[in-house]
C-alpha cells in the first residue's frame, strides 16, 4: 500500500541526487553526492521497519513515514521521535495537542534545534519548541536527529543539545486523494484531506493540499483542546539535471485547555506525610538522603482522582464573577476573588502559527550548484491567566500590587458606576513575531572525490511582547483568547484612560552566519572526511517601554507617567527605567569536522567534533533591564552574560546491511557558561531584582545504540537504548541569602540515565500488527538532587487491517492503543532548586484506544 502511495518520491529521488535526510538544501546535496543516490538500493543508508541509519560522521538516526505512520494519527511528531536513543520527550496528553518536553542528551528543548525543510521553529526569543504546532505526521516524509551536534549551515541561535529536522512529502505524479477520519478515548474525533493533483502541465508542476480538524476533551479536567491545520506545497522541476524550486505554506491553529497538575505539597495533602516528607524539619529530603516518588496505583489514583480544585484538582468547568453580574447603580462592593480563580475558561493557551517555505536548486555548471532555501513565519500566542485588580486603588491580599498605584483614587472597572469592587480580569502574557529566514550556499565540486561549499544565513524575528488586562464576560469567559491584544474591545483601562498593561517590549533577534566545508573521499572512498566551520553573529535590539519592578522577570510597571511622576511614588525604589534600542551583540567561530571510515565490507567507523553555540535568551536579556543605584541614575546591573558554548564528542561503529543494520557510540560533551535565573539586590536599595547569569560548567557522557532487523520478509525488529550521565561542576552562589547551594557533583534535572526500548511488526496480509515499547529511568526534580521520580515503562499496540479484499486497494483500517497497560507515571516536570520549593509534576496520560478509517484513490 505504501509503496503504491508514495511511487511519485522515489522518481523524484531517482531524478535528484539528495539524501533526504539534512536540514538546508545545501547540506542536502553535500550529503547526497557523497552518498550517490539512496533509492537505487546500491548506496546510501538502508532501511528497516521505518528506521535508517545513515552513514556520516554525526550520530545520528532517522525514522520514515513507514515508522511515522503506524503512530496515532494526528501525534506530533516529536513523541514519534522519543523511539531514537538519546532523546527523551514528555508528552502532555495522549494526543499531542497541549505540548510537551524535548531533551536530547539531558539538554532541554529550547537548547535543541528543530527545523521544518531547515527552516527554524524554535520561538526566537526564549527558543522553546511547541511540540503541538508540528507538522500534521501523515505530510512528513522522514524526520531525522543528530545528537549533541549541528548540521554545520545549521540556521540556529540555540543549538548547544542538537538538531531535529524534519521534511515535508514530495507531491506525486499522479493524481490522488487520501482522507483519514480517527475516533478515540476522550472523545477524540479527528479528520484528515490531502489532495495530490500530479503532474499539472508539460514542466512537470506538481502540487498536493492537505488540511485537518481535531477536538477532544482534556483526560483530566473539564477543558477542550482543538486543533486546525492547513498545508499546501507546489514542486516546478527545472530541466532534467535535478534542478527545482518548491514553494509550502502551513498554517496552524490552536485553542487548549491547561491541565492542572499538583505540587509535592499537593501529594503530600492528599496522602499524608508517611508517603510525602514534609520538606522541613525531621525526615525532610536532602541530598545525601534524598525522597523518590514512587506511589503505588492506590495512591496515584487518589491523585488523579481528586476534584478538589484547591489540592490542584482540575480546573472549574464553570464560574461566575460577581463584578461581571452586578446591575448598574447597585453601589456594593463586588468581590471576584473567590471566583473564577481556578477556571478552566482562563487556563488556556490559544496560538496562531504560520511558515512559508521556499526551498531550491540551480546547476550553473557541472561544478558549480546554487541553492537557496527562504522562510516567513508569524505568531500569535500567549499562555492565559486571570488577576484581580482593586478598583478603589488599594490593595488587600490577593490583589495586583504591581498595577496598583496606576488606579489610586479609583477606577470602575466593571462599569457599576462605583469604585468599590474586587475585579476579576483576564490577564495573560501575549506574544507576536514575524521572521524572515534565507539560506544561500554553493557548492564546487572539485574532482568526482573533492567538493567545497559556502553558505550565508540571514534571520530576522520581529519579536512584540505585551500583557493587557482585559474583561471577562457574565460566565468568567474572556471576550477574545487574546484579550486586548491592540485590536479588540473590553480593555481595563487605568485612571489615565491608557490600557492596564503588564509588559510592553519591542525586540529584534537577528542572525547573521557564514559557513564552510570541505569534503573529501580517500583510499578508493574507504575515508570520507568533513572539514567544517560556522561563525555566526547575532545582535538583539531590546526595547522596554516599562518601568523594570525589583522581584520580577515578567511583570512590570506600564505607564504614562514620566519618570519625574514616577520619582514621586514612595516606592520609587522598585523601578528600573524604560529604555530603547538597547543592543546585545555575540559571535563565535564553531568548527564542525568529522569523518567515516570503512573498516570492512558493510561496517565503518565514524567520528566526529561540533562545538556548540547557544545565545542568551531574549527574555533573559530583559530580566536584568535596569536597577537603580543610590543617586537616582539608572544603570545595567555588572552581570556580563555570556553564551552558552557545548564541545561534543562522537565515536562509534555502524553495520549496514539489507537485513540487519546497527550504530552504537560513545560520547563526551562539555558544556559551559550555563545560564539560570537569580535574584540579586539593587544596589542602595533593599530590594531584590531578578537577573540572568553564567554559573559554571556541566560535563556529560554516555553511550547510544539501536538495532534493526528484518529476519524474514514479514518481520521488522527495532530495539535502540541510551547511556547518560551528567555532572554539573560548580556550586552556586545564592546572591540574596550569600550563601552557597552545593551543586558540583549533581546530575541535570529531567534527564534519565537509562532509556531503552524497541518496536517489533508483523505484516500477515491482510493484517499487520505492531507493538512498541520504552523505559524511562528515574529522573531527578531538584538542582540539589533531594528529589527524584520513579522511572517507567509505556507500551503502545497498533493494528492495521488492510480492504483490497473487498476491492478497495489502497483503504484500511487501523487500531492504535498508548500506555496499553496503564502506566501511572510523571511526565513532565516542573523542576526547582530544591525540595522546598514545591516542585509541580504532570500527571501522565492513561491508556487511550483510537480507530481510524484511511481511504486513497
Amino acid at each position: 500500500m505504501r509503496t503504491k502511495l508514495y511511487a511519485g518520491v522515489a522518481v523524484a529521488a531517482l531524478m535528484t541526487p539528495v539524501s533526504a535526510y539534512a536540514q538546508s538544501t545545501g547540506t542536502i546535496e553535500a550529503e547526497g553526492q557523497a552518498e550517490e543516490v539512496v533509492v537505487t538500493g546500491q548506496a546510501g543508508p538502508r532501511e528497516i521497519g521505518g528506521v535508517q541509519i545513515p552513514d556520516q560522521p554525526k550520530a545520528r538516526a532517522v525514522l520514515t513515514q513507514e515508522f511515522i505512520e503506524r503512530q496515532v494519527p494526528g501525534q506530533s511528531i516529536l513523541e514519534t521521535i522519543n523511539f531514537v536513543p538519546g532523546v527523551n520527550f514528555t508528552n502532555n496528553d495522549p494526543y499531542g495537542t497541549s505540548g510537551g518536553n524535548l531533551r536530547i542528551r539531558g539538554f532541554s528543548g529550547d537548547r535543541v534545534s528543530v527545523t521544518f525543510d531547515g527552516i527554524p521553529l524554535n520561538d526566537s526569543g526564549n527558543y522553546s519548541v511547541y511540540s503541538n504546532q508540528m507538522l500534521d505526521p501523515e505530510l512528513i516524509e522522514q524526520a531525522n536527529v543528530n545528537f549533541g551536534a549541528t548540521d554545520v549551515d545549521s540556521p540556529t541561535a540555540s543549538a548547544s543539545g542538537g538538531t531535529v529536522n524534519y521534511r515535508s512529502l514530495m507531491p506525486t505524479d499522479e493524481m490522488g486523494a487520501i482522507a483519514v477520519y480517527t475516533h478515540g478515548t476522550f472523545d477524540f474525533n479527528r479528520v484528515f484531506g490531502m489532495i495530490n493533483t500530479g503532474e499539472l502541465t508539460k514542466f512537470g508542476t506538481k502540487a498536493w493540499i492537505a488540511a485537518s480538524n481535531e477536538t477532544y476533551d482534556q483526560f483530566r479536567g473539564f477543558g477542550k483542546l482543538s486543533k486546525q491545520q492547513f498545508n499546501a506545497k507546489v514542486y516546478q522541476p527545472i530541466g532534467g539535471n535535478g534542478d527545482f524550486i518548491a514553494l509550502s505554506g502551513h498554517y496552524n491553529r490552536n485553542r487548549n485547555s491547561q491541565y492542572s497538575n499538583p505540587t509535592s505539597a499537593n501529594i503530600r495533602t492528599l496522602l499524608g506525610a508517611t508517603v510525602v516528607p514534609n520538606a522541613t524539619g525531621a525526615g525532610a529530603p536532602t541530598p545525601e538522603n534524598p525522597y523518590k516518588l514512587d506511589l503505588s496505583r492506590e495512591q496515584y489514583d487518589a491523585v488523579f482522582d481528586n476534584r478538589d480544585s484547591s489540592v490542584t484538582g482540575p480546573y472549574d468547568q464553570f464560574c461566575s464573577p460577581p463584578s461581571a453580574n452586578v446591575a448598574f447603580g447597585n453601589n456594593t462592593a463586588q468581590n471576584d476573588a473567590a471566583s473564577c480563580a481556578n477556571s478552566s475558561l482562563t487556563a488556556m493557551n490559544p496560538s496562531d502559527t504560520g511558515v512559508m517555505r521556499l526551498n531550491s536548486r540551480f546547476e550553473l555548471t557541472d561544478s558549480l550548484l546554487f541553492t537557496f532555501d527562504g522562510g516567513y513565519s508569524f505568531t500569535r500566542a500567549n499562555g492565559g491567566g486571570s488577576t484581580i485588580f482593586n478598583e478603589s486603588g488599594t490593595t488587600v491580599s490577593g490583589d495586583n500590587t504591581n498595577q496598583g498605584g496606576r488606579l489610586t483614587g479609583g477606577v470602575d472597572i466593571n462599569g457599576d458606576g462605583d469604585i468599590r469592587d474586587r475585579v476579576r480580569v483576564y490577564y495573560p502574557s501575549n506574544t507576536r513575531t514575524q521572521r524572515f529566514v534565507a539560506i544561500a550556499g554553493m557548492r564546487y565540486q572539485i574532482d568526482p572525490n573533492n567538493l567545497v561549499r559556502v553558505a550565508y544565513t540571514w534571520d530576522r524575528a520581529r519579536h512584540r511582547q505585551t500583557g493587557e488586562a482585559s474583561l471577562l464576560n457574565s460566565i468568567g469567559r474572556p471576550y477574545d483568547v487574546f484579550g486586548f491584544d491592540g485590536d479588540t474591545e473590553r480593555p481595563v483601562l487605568d485612571r489615565a484612560g491608557n490600557v492596564l498593561n503588564k509588559r510592553d517590549r519591542l525586540s529584534y533577534a537577528i542572525l547573521h552566519q557564514v559557513s564552510g566545508e570541505y569534503r573529501g573521499k580517500f583510499f578508493d572512498n574507504r575515508l570520507n572526511l568533513n572539514l567544517g566551520v560556522r561563525a555566526p553573529f547575532f545582535r538583539r535590539n531590546l526595547s522596554n517601554f516599562c518601568y523594570t519592578i525589583a522581584g520580577q522577570s515578567s511583570d512590570a510597571y506600564c505607564t504614562s507617567e514620566t519618570l519625574a511622576q514616577v520619582g514621586a511614588n514612595a516606592t520609587r525604589g522598585q523601578y528600573g527605567a524604560p529604555y530603547q534600542n538597547r543592543v546585545e551583540t555575540y559571535s563565535a567561530v564553531l568548527p564542525n569536522v568529522g569523518f567515516t571510515f570503512d573498516l570492512v565490507d558493510r561496517v565503518s567507523l565514524f567520528a566526529s567534533y561540533a562545538k556548540g553555540f547557544s545565545a542568551p535568551k531574549t527574555d533573559n536579556l530583559y530580566s536584568y533591564g535596569a536597577t537603580r543605584v543610590s543617586n537616582g541614575v539608572y544603570i545595567q546591573p555588572s552581570f556580563d552574560l555570556q553564551p552558552e558554548k557545548t564541545d561534543s564528542f562522537d565515536l562509534g561503529l555502524r553495520y549496514n546491511s539489507r537485513v540487519f543494520t546497527a550504530q552504537a557510540g560513545a560520547w563526551y560533551i562539555y558544556y559551559k557558561n550555563r545560564i539560570i535565573s537569580s535574584q540579586v539586590q539593587e544596589e542602595g536599595s533593599t530590594n531584590f531584582i531578578n537577573v540572568d547569569r553564567n554559573v559554571g560548567a556541566v560535563k556529560s557522557y554516555g553511550f547510544d545504540g539501536l538495532v534493526s532487523v528484518r529476519p524474514i520478509p514479514q518481520l521488522s525488529l527495532y530495539a535502540f537504548g541510551s547511556y547518560i550521565k551528567t555532572e554539573l561542576q560548580d556550586d552556586l552562589l545564592d546572591l540574596r541569602s550569600n550563601t552557597v547551594i552545593p551543586l558540583r557533583g549533581k546530575e541535570v534535572v529531567e534527564t534519565p540515565q537509562w532509556t531503552y526500548g524497541g518496536r517489533a511488526q508483523l505484516d500477515l496480509e491482510p493484517f499487520q500488527f505492531g507493538i512498541e515499547a520504552k523505559h524511562t529511568g528515574d529522573r531527578w526534580v531538584t538542582d540539589v538532587n533531594d528529589f527524584e521520580v520513579a522511572g517507567y515503562t509505556l507500551v503502545n499496540a497498533d493494528i492495521r487491517f488492510g480492504l483490497s479484499n473487498v476491492g478497495l486497494e489502497r483503504t484500511f483500517l487501523q487500531f492504535n492503543a498508548t500506555n496499553l497497560l496503564k502506566e501511572r507515571f510523571f511526565g513532565s516536570l516542573t523542576t526547582n532548586q530544591g525540595f522546598s520549593n514545591n516542585p509541580r509534576l504532570n500527571l501522565g496520560s492513561p491508556r487511550t484506544f483510537t480507530g481510524s478509517i484511511h481511504f486513497e484513490f
